[in-house]
C-alpha cells in the first residue's frame, strides 16, 4: 500500500504522465499536416508558458542568474535530440509499440548508473533488465515488422537512449541546478534549435490546428512540472511505478483517438514489461525497508 502522505504526489505524477501521452497524440494528429520540426518547435515554445510560472514560482525572476550554461546546454541538446527521435517514431507507430520500446530508457539508465555513477546492479535488476527488453522485443513484433515499423522502433529507441542520457547527466550533476530550471532551460533550448532547423519556414496553420499545438505544448509544460513534483516528493519505487501507467493510457489512446488496437504480441509484451517494472518496485521497496 502506498502510505497517506505519498497518495497526492501519487496522482499527481500519474497526471503528468497522462499528460505527456496527450501530448505525443497531439503531434500525431497533427503530424500529417505539417513539418515535426514546426510541431517540435511551437511545442517546446508553449511549453515555456506553465514552465516559466513554475521556475519563477520555486526560483524567483532572477532564476537565470548562477546558472552553469555549459550544463543546461549540454542537458539541452541530448533532450532535444530525444524529443525528436521519441516524436519521429510516435508517428510512424501505433501507441501501443511507443510505450514499451520507450521504457528501454528506464532500463538503459540502470545499466549506465552502474558505469558511471557506481550505482549497485545485483541479481534482481540484471533480470529486471533483461525481462523489460525481452517484453520489448516482444511487443515490437520485430519478425512481422514492416520497413517503416522497424525505422519508427529505431527512433523510439534512440530517443529513449538519449532520455537516458539526460537523465544520467542530471543525475550527476544534479548539485548544479534544481529541476523546474533544468526543464525550463531544456525546453528553451529546443525552441533555438528547432527555430533553426525549419530555417524560420513555417506553414500556415489553420487556427484549430494552431490550437491543438498550443494545447499539446501546455500539456508538455504541465506534465513536466507535474512528473518533477512527483519525482522530487515520492520515493524512487513508487515513482518509478506511477510511470508504466504511460503504457496503459497510451493503449486507450491509441484504441479511441486512432483505431489502433493491440496485437496479441503488444498486449504479452506491454505484460512482460510491467511485470519488470513491479519486479523492481517491490525489489526496491523491500531494500527500503529493510
Amino acid at each position: 500500500m502506498i502510505a497517506k502522505n505519498f497518495i497526492i504526489p501519487f496522482f499527481v505524477s500519474l497526471i503528468g504522465f497522462i499528460l505527456l501521452v496527450s501530448m505525443d497524440s497531439v503531434i500525431k494528429i497533427l503530424g500529417d499536416s505539417y513539418s515535426v520540426l514546426q510541431l517540435l518547435f511551437l511545442n517546446a515554445l508553449f511549453s515555456l508558458i506553465p514552465l516559466s510560472y513554475f521556475v519563477i514560482k520555486n526560483h524567483g525572476f532572477k532564476f537565470y542568474k548562477n546558472q552553469n550554461y555549459t550544463f543546461q546546454i549540454t542537458r539541452g541538446i541530448a533532450h532535444t535530440v530525444g524529443f525528436f527521435f521519441v516524436l519521429k517514431g510516435v508517428l510512424l507507430l501505433p501507441l501501443s509499440i511507443v510505450y514499451p520500446v520507450l521504457f528501454t530508457s528506464p532500463l538503459m539508465l540502470l545499466v549506465m548508473s552502474h558505469f558511471f555513477l557506481s550505482d549497485n546492479i545485483n541479481l534482481v535488476r540484471v533480470m529486471a533488465i533483461l525481462i523489460g527488453f525481452l517484453g520489448v522485443v516482444i511487443s515490437a513484433e520485430p519478425f512481422g515488422s514492416s520497413s517503416l515499423l522497424f525505422q519508427g522502433i529505431l527512433f523510439v529507441f534512440i530517443g529513449a537512449f538519449c532520455i537516458a542520457i539526460t537523465h544520467l547527466i542530471t543525475r550527476k550533476y544534479n548539485y548544479l541546478t534544481s529541476s523546474y530550471s533544468a526543464a525550463f532551460f531544456s525546453m528553451t533550448v529546443s525552441v533555438i534549435i528547432f527555430c533553426f532547423s525549419t530555417k524560420f519556414h513555417f506553414e500556415i496553420m489553420t487556427p484549430y490546428d494552431l490550437f491543438l499545438s498550443f494545447l499539446g505544448g501546455v500539456f508538455a509544460g504541465l506534465g513536466v512540472s507535474a512528473i518533477i513534483y512527483g519525482s522530487r516528493t515520492l520515493p524512487s519505487s513508487v515513482f518509478g511505478l506511477t510511470s508504466y501507467f504511460q503504457i496503459i493510457y497510451g493503449v486507450f489512446l491509441g484504441w479511441i483517438i486512432f483505431s489502433q488496437l493491440p496485437s496479441i504480441f503488444n498486449y504479452i509484451g506491454i505484460m512482460i514489461v510491467i511485470f519488470a517494472g513491479l519486479l523492481l518496485f517491490y525489489f526496491d521497496k523491500s531494500q527500503n525497508e529493510s
